[in-house]
């Protein structure tokens, strides 16, 4: 079972790595 943990927590790691990553960058695209 440890394994599907590091999978579910690896997944989550992604997706909010993107999702903070296009926030930035929308944030910086409306500060211009």
């Amino acid at each position: 079972m440890y394994y599907l943990a590091w999978i579910i927590s690896a997944g989550l790691a992604v997706t909010v790595g993107c999702f903070v990553a296009t926030w930035l960058e929308k944030k910086e695209d409306q500060s211009q």
